[in-house]
């Protein structure tokens, strides 16, 4: 809404500019009318300046390759896997341990995960079965495809 509300005062904005160079001559006279609210400008929105009927703006297409919004779009499409990590290992302890799991998956241009590493210094819950469970699981799922020949260290959170 306040995007399309920016657009409208620029166009507005454009007009004064162009009337006040005198590259567009006004199309009404120096009469003044007794309405003295300004005309209601288009939307940026459709075609005729209106927004769809919910008041959103049309939705950009989604970027094909790998990129940190698609990997983490997967990585939470998956998160019922990492919650069954949790559960066959830490969870299973008798004071169960939370935190987080500081993790970076290594993915080459085709999509297949190379590698996951974990950082021990940056996590605060450190569990080796845990670890192992998580990295068995990501080394099984599919990414986007990278446009670089080189392979794309994504780092991720999972947090417990």
């Amino acid at each position: 809404m306040v995007k399309t509300r920016r657009l409208a005062r620029r166009g507005r904005w454009t007009w004064t500019l162009l009337l006040a160079l005198g590259l567009v001559a006004p199309t009404s006279g120096c009469k003044k009318s007794g309405d003295s609210t300004p005309p209601e400008t288009a939307d940026a929105g459709e075609p005729g300046g209106q927004d769809d009927e919910e008041g959103e703006l049309e939705e950009l297409e989604e970027d094909p390759y790998l990129n940190p919004s698609n990997f983490i779009t997967v990585v939470e499409g998956k998160m019922d896997e990492i919650d069954a990590c949790y559960a066959e290992t830490a969870g299973k302890e008798a004071e169960q341990p939370t935190g987080r799991v500081k993790a970076t998956v290594v993915i080459d241009r085709d999509g297949v995960v190379k590698d996951v590493t974990y950082d021990d210094q940056r996590s605060d819950l450190k569990h080796d079965g845990l670890y192992a469970c998580i990295k068995e699981k990501v080394m099984t799922w599919q990414f986007p495809t990278s446009l670089g020949e080189l392979d794309q260290p994504m780092p991720y959170t999972f947090k417990f």
